[in-house]
């Protein structure tokens, strides 16, 4: 249960740093598309809404949820069922809990310092609550790298998002046909904490943006005042069609997204630009 909860944490704060034009569009033919490039290059068996096969089997060390009809998001997921799966999550929670034991011993703190507060001055000071940010790295890493999301949506405009890392994203070549690929590697990074707090060191999932109707470089500035790193990609669109661009974006395992970038079928996706 405790992985089934930061696992949806996680996916919240995916979808919330994804672009504004990110939202699921209604476009049936841009989301059957999007299946077809995607099945070559995720062959595992199909997977209740907990990540369990369908089928039951325990060998399969993924498996893979594909989305209803109106939905634009597919996510593989390490099968619960795997005893190399189970072992792994094990490890990772003895390295978890130390990290919420800190951070109990933190809050407890911070209320023993709100009380002689309150008695000396008659003002309640703040208490950091406990979240799940406060799992670790260790438990930040694990959420990342046992699954993989990939979604679609359509550019109207230029692609602009952010996204909060330790090592700049940059343009790989070679792995998508003939769309641009702007990919952020797994990394640890610093932000900053709370005055008079060390920087608090968080975990980036690997990611990675495939772009269709990129017109020029990307333009990438790292903001002064924190780990957020700022992305536009021009779009001018296809010669002929109805959109100007459509932008594939995919986070979680490292593994599964140089798989998922080096096998789909990626032409299936720009012929529903017209293009």
């Amino acid at each position: 249960m405790r992985q089934l909860v930061r696992r949806a944490a996680l996916l919240g704060a995916l979808a919330a740093a994804l672009p504004a034009h990110a939202q699921p569009p209604s476009d049936e033919a841009l989301h059957r598309a999007f299946v077809t490039a995607l099945r070559p290059a995720l062959p595992f068996p199909e997977a209740g809404a907990d990540g369990t096969p369908l089928n039951g089997q325990t060998d399969p060390v993924w498996t893979v949820r594909w989305p209803d009809a109106g939905d634009a998001r597919v996510e593989v997921l390490a099968n619960p069922l795997n005893a190399g799966n189970r072992e792994r999550a094990l490890t990772v929670e003895k390295a978890i809990q130390q990290a919420a034991m800190k951070s109990q011993q933190r809050s407890q703190g911070d209320y023993e310092q709100a009380l002689s507060d309150f008695q000396r001055t008659g003002r309640v000071s703040g208490i950091r609550e406990i979240s799940l940010d406060d799992d670790g790295v260790a438990g930040q890493r694990y959420d990342a790298d046992s699954h993989l999301v990939l979604s679609v949506a359509p550019l109207d405009d230029d692609l602009s998002f952010s996204v909060a890392t330790g090592v700049a994203p940059g343009v790989v070549t070679g792995v998508a046909g003939p769309a641009m690929v702007i990919r952020v590697p797994a990394n640890v990074y610093k932000a900053p904490a709370e005055s008079g707090e060390p920087p608090d060191e968080h975990y980036c999932a690997e990611q990675a943006w495939v772009v269709f109707g990129a017109s020029g470089p990307p333009t990438i500035i790292r903001r002064e005042d924190g780990p957020q790193v700022d992305v536009t990609v021009p779009v001018a669109g296809a010669s002929a069609g109805p959109r100007r661009g459509l932008v594939v974006t995919m986070s979680g395992n490292p593994a599964l997204v140089d798989q998922a970038l080096r096998n789909a079928d990626w032409l299936a996706l720009r012929t529903v630009l017209g293009g």
